[in-house]
């Protein structure tokens, strides 16, 4: 397996964004608008359409009016790209401004503090709300602040700021007046005149305005990151994004690496390579990457979902195929992980395939995530045991959803420790790291 991670951290870029889209922490109850006090800027109300892209590109930008040398651009696009991990699952959750500005930066330093291939990633997030005059979460100024911080700082700003519905003309000096007033209080002079030397251009409007389906402005522009991952480094990316799949919702807290281990353990019990094991361990990390875009009201919700509302979280396997079809050298993976909910007599969705478009291993990660789904607790209903769930999946073979030979799969597999599912998955949990 040879993986770009220039396109992997595009791809999961996009996963976060689309986790804020779907975050509306205004629609939970006892919850107060996000606004940070010494900005007066307003998290509550932003769309957060393409903001890791935009904020990026804004970035690089002022990197590039820095002189600023290639590894230093190297961090800055990656951390850019990343600086908002750790509020992916936070904005529905019931905080003060002050305390989800500082726990999103420190819960992004702790998952990034593990990102493979890449350096000083944690402390560039850990930092990334600090003020030039010392007045940010950490209480860091002027040079005690990376620089790469600093950058993400006034571009994720801009960025918040930033308003889609409105043309360039009707904003942009307002956000130019709005950086010169905060120069050496929450940007160094450097840095805003970095930014004035971009600001002073159409160029860089426009950029701004049509980012939104120009990839090739960053294309053209991040650095040349001709950098790849074997499969070791990229399992351990989908591991970390497999907890913020799993964390969303406090039901799934373990369903993304159940299904993983369900399908590594069916896929070495029936002959498949170490690597093929490897990389159906993967799609089940990343199987349900576009539940990101899902909201939680309807993730979590206790009763029956309308019919409106089953739509929607229907679209989770679409949003999982785009991010990952996004990752090149992956076409396997994201087959298998994106198919787990269509069924072999055309009645399953996204797409409808019908058995003979439906592979082993997509049959297989079907089953896992059935099988896993009807053993976990629910909003409406506790988790079902093992017996009750193939009685269950016996019925839906009979219905040709679902395949028999990948259930027998399962079952023997889960037979094998004499019944106890739990057991052997656990076995296999620590077994292969996940």
């Amino acid at each position: 397996m040879r993986v770009s991670i220039d396109k992997t951290i595009r791809a999961m870029s996009i996963a976060l964004d689309l986790a804020q889209i779907s975050s509306k922490y205004n629609d939970f109850p006892g919850n107060d608008p996000i606004i940070e006090n010494i900005t007066n800027v307003n998290y509550s109300d932003h769309k957060f359409m393409h903001h890791s892209q935009r904020t990026t590109y804004i970035s690089l930008e002022i990197a590039n009016h820095l002189n600023l040398d290639e590894n230093c651009k190297y961090r800055i696009y990656i951390s850019a790209l990343l600086h908002d991990i750790g509020a992916s699952n936070f904005l529905s959750k019931s905080h003060s401004a002050d305390l989800f500005i500082k726990e999103h930066c420190e819960i992004g330093a702790r998952i990034t503090n593990h990102f493979p291939l890449f350096d000083n990633l944690s402390n560039i997030i850990l930092y990334h709300h600090e003020n030039f005059n010392g007045s940010g979460p950490m209480r860091l100024s002027k040079n005690e602040i990376p620089i790469e911080s600093q950058i993400i700082r006034i571009s994720d700003l801009i960025e918040i700021l930033y308003n889609e519905s409105l043309s360039n003309f009707e904003q942009k000096d307002n956000i130019i007046k709005w950086v010169k007033n905060n120069c050496n209080k929450i940007f160094s002079e450097t840095i805003v005149n970095a930014f004035l030397k971009s600001a002073m251009h159409d160029m860089f409007w426009l950029n701004l305005q049509n980012i939104s389906f120009a990839s090739f402005i960053l294309d053209k522009m991040h650095p040349n990151l001709k950098m790849f991952m074997g499969i070791e480094e990229f399992e351990d990316i989908s591991i970390i994004f497999a907890n913020i799949i799993d964390n969303k919702s406090k039901f799934t807290a373990t369903h993304s690496k159940g299904i993983a281990n369900l399908a590594y353990v069916v896929s070495n019990h029936i002959g498949y390579s170490e690597e093929k094991c490897r990389e159906m361990k993967i799609a089940g990390l990343l199987h349900d990457i576009g539940k990101l875009a899902i909201p939680l009201y309807i993730l979590d919700k206790n009763d029956s979902l309308t019919d409106e509302e089953f739509n929607i979280i229907k679209s989770h396997v679409y949003y999982t195929k785009i991010i990952l079809d996004k990752i090149d050298g992956i076409p396997n993976i994201s087959e298998w992980a994106s198919n787990h909910h269509e069924k072999l007599n055309g009645k399953g969705y996204p797409r409808g395939l019908k058995a003979e478009d439906l592979s082993e291993e997509s049959r297989i990660m079907a089953v896992c995530d059935i099988y896993q789904a009807l053993t976990e607790d629910r909003p409406y209903r506790k988790g079902l045991c093992t017996e009750k769930t193939f009685n269950i999946m016996d019925n839906m073979v009979s219905q040709n959803f679902i395949c028999a030979n990948a259930l027998n799969y399962l079952k023997e597999v889960v037979s094998a420790f004499s019944g106890s599912s739990k057991k052997y998955i656990a076995a296999s949990y620590n077994r292969n790291k996940i």
